[in-house]
């Protein structure tokens, strides 16, 4: 008897132990996998964005309750202010992303094209009725960077995203930008030096990156915003408007497209020497 009351006074104790650091632990950032690089790990406002040898691509699931993926890739994009990375001294990193949203290109032009459904979908809107002419507030999706950690082999960096703008039943001013905190994860795949003229002499260096950025539409659209606000409306958008009179957003909802999205960035820089 005595055995049992000792046994299960052990097992009480470990119940209550789990129990109490399962409540108090810390929300903790997973180690990002990988093998280290080798490289002077330091690239800054003297580089040059080598864009032709980069991309931006996005990953959604197709339908919120699919397994089939939609892909993708944003043809205009870049960095603004220059991105800047610093490996001893990551207080110095600099990192401010950009895509052009109404660029998203999943392959499909009755999806993509000039008033196509996934512009909408993006919070994309249009000055004219005949959805022709991009609302340039509307087109661009940013990332400021506020601060970066080591990670495993790769790094985390802290920051905001601005996705989609506030229509005025929100309680905001029509036309502010969202903007909601994010987080970017980030590896760092080395620095080589080359030889760009064949005349076995190495004379620009190059600098690679890989990161990726996950986020909900849900987060920065209105979900019950299933008919776009045309801002010049005509006849023919009357009865819309209507229905869209209380949109708190931009844009459309949908659940054509998972809620959440990935956006992949894969970043080459040079510099001559």
């Amino acid at each position: 008897m005595r055995l049992i009351k000792w046994t299960s006074a052990i097992i009480l104790s470990l119940i209550l132990a789990i129990t109490f650091y399962s409540c108090n632990k810390k929300d903790t950032i997973t180690p990002l996998s990988g093998t280290p690089v080798t490289g002077n790990g330091s690239v800054d406002i003297s580089w040059t964005f080598d864009k032709a040898h980069s991309n931006v691509n996005w990953e959604s699931k197709y339908l919120d309750w699919s397994s089939g993926m939609l892909t993708g890739r944003f043809n205009n994009f870049n960095f603004s202010p220059k991105f800047v990375f610093n490996e001893t001294d990551l207080s110095l990193c600099k990192i401010n992303a950009w895509v052009q949203l109404s660029s998203i290109d999943s392959g499909e032009p009755g999806r993509d094209g000039v008033g196509k459904c996934i512009r909408s979908y993006m919070g994309v809107t249009y000055l004219d009725s005949l959805k022709t002419i991009t609302d340039p507030m509307s087109d661009t999706a940013r990332f400021i960077s506020t601060s970066v950690v080591k990670s495993g082999t790769g790094y985390v960096v802290f920051g905001n995203m601005r996705f989609n703008r506030y229509r005025a039943p929100s309680g905001n001013p029509d036309g502010t930008h969202i903007f909601k905190p994010a987080v970017l994860y980030l590896v760092y795949n080395g620095t080589e030096d080359f030889d760009t003229n064949g005349d076995a002499i190495t004379d620009r260096y190059r600098a690679s990156f890989s990161a990726k950025l996950k986020f909900k539409r849900s987060d920065f659209m209105d979900t019950n915003s299933t008919v776009q606000w045309v801002p010049v409306p005509a006849l023919a958008d009357q009865t819309g408007n209507i229905s869209a009179a209380n949109n708190k957003t931009y844009g459309v909802w949908t659940t054509n497209i998972a809620d959440e999205m990935s956006f992949t960035f894969n970043a080459q820089f040079y510099k001559n020497h």
